[in-house]
């Protein structure tokens, strides 16, 4: 079996990926709390308004941060684990609760498949161009 090699390249797409993820999760959940707080809006939108966009911020990390176009499968797994387990330390200490419960489970696997599939996307794309 052939050794993986990741290039400080490699680790810079992927640093870039996520903190761009974060924060355009965090912008997005913002907005979407002060449309919430205005609108009005029913109790069980919230969780599933909340995956998209962690599935729309993992992609958008990935379409705008990679930018070597090579393991893009592996760079995507990474992305998402590495967003994933970042957002959840993050709005844990916002909202002082760190339990988890089955939604945590379900937020990983989503941002997992989302980041293979944009990363995959991404390497291919950006390949095309070239």
């Amino acid at each position: 079996m052939e050794k993986i090699k990741f290039s400080k390249y490699d680790a810079l797409d992927i640093v870039r990926s996520a903190l761009f993820a974060i924060i355009l999760s965090i912008l997005l959940v913002m907005a979407f709390a002060i449309i919430a707080k205005f609108a009005n809006i029913a109790e069980n939108v919230i969780e599933p308004v909340n995956i998209a966009i962690k599935i729309l911020s993992v992609a958008a990390g990935c379409l705008i941060g990679v930018r070597h176009d090579s393991k893009g499968l592996i760079k995507g797994i990474v992305i998402g684990l590495l967003y994933s387990g970042l957002t959840y330390l993050i709005f844990a200490t916002v909202c002082g609760d760190f339990t988890q419960n089955p939604m945590t489970v379900y937020d990983i696997i989503a941002c997992i498949v989302a980041g293979v599939l944009s990363g995959i996307l991404a390497v291919n794309v950006k390949r095309k161009k070239a």
